[in-house]
């Protein structure tokens, strides 16, 4: 007999074949969650991951359903036992999300940085003509086990952080590694205290 989560992991697979895979069970909440993934990019979806996109019957500030963007070759990993709340993720290289996470509503994830830095190019993009894809800037962002990402935060390209962190609310967290139980917090975000 099918409920409704199996029902909307069917369509998911359905919908995203040989983009997005799912380990055993996922827990879908309200809406479907958007999937974005030409040419090669990937989405793993581990054992028990929860999407949150239920703005009714929610009690937490959810602004956005959950979406995943890949360039053509973008990789985004998400472990067992997760739970994203209206998260945005986007991947043109590589994004990893540690086991037992707790994501909040209206943070985003990225590890490009969309555009070229230098103002020609930027110009070029802006004018829908040709520059070279290789000018944008990406680089791998790895968040470890047991990791509570707070309301509104923005992790940008290159970041690292350890098991056991908590990231306050707001924050943004430019490129470096971030030790295993760290309170993380500001923009530019930084360790304020340890918990270890």
């Amino acid at each position: 007999m099918f409920n409704l989560n199996s029902i909307k992991m069917l369509l998911l697979k359905k919908n995203n074949k040989n983009h997005v895979f799912i380990e055993g069970e996922l827990k879908v909440l309200g809406y479907l969650p958007y999937f974005k993934t030409p040419k090669n990019g990937k989405v793993f979806l581990g054992e028990n991951v929860v999407l949150n996109s239920d703005f009714k019957r929610t009690n937490t500030a959810l602004t956005y359903r959950c979406k995943f963007v890949t360039g053509y070759d973008g990789v985004i990993k998400i472990g067992k036992h997760t739970m994203l709340n209206g998260v945005c993720i986007v991947s043109y290289e590589n994004v990893e999300i540690g086991e037992e996470c707790q994501i909040a509503s209206s943070t985003i994830i990225s590890d490009t940085d969309f555009h070229p830095v230098e103002p020609t190019l930027r110009s070029k993009q802006v004018k829908g003509e040709n520059f070279p894809f290789s000018s944008v800037g990406k680089k791998a962002i790895k968040i470890g086990n047991n990791v509570w990402i707070g309301w509104n935060c923005t992790i940008l390209k290159g970041v690292v952080i350890g098991d056991d962190c908590i990231v306050a609310a707001g924050s943004v967290v430019l490129a470096g590694s971030y030790p295993k139980g760290s309170l993380i917090a500001g923009n530019p975000a930084k360790v304020i205290k340890s918990y270890i």
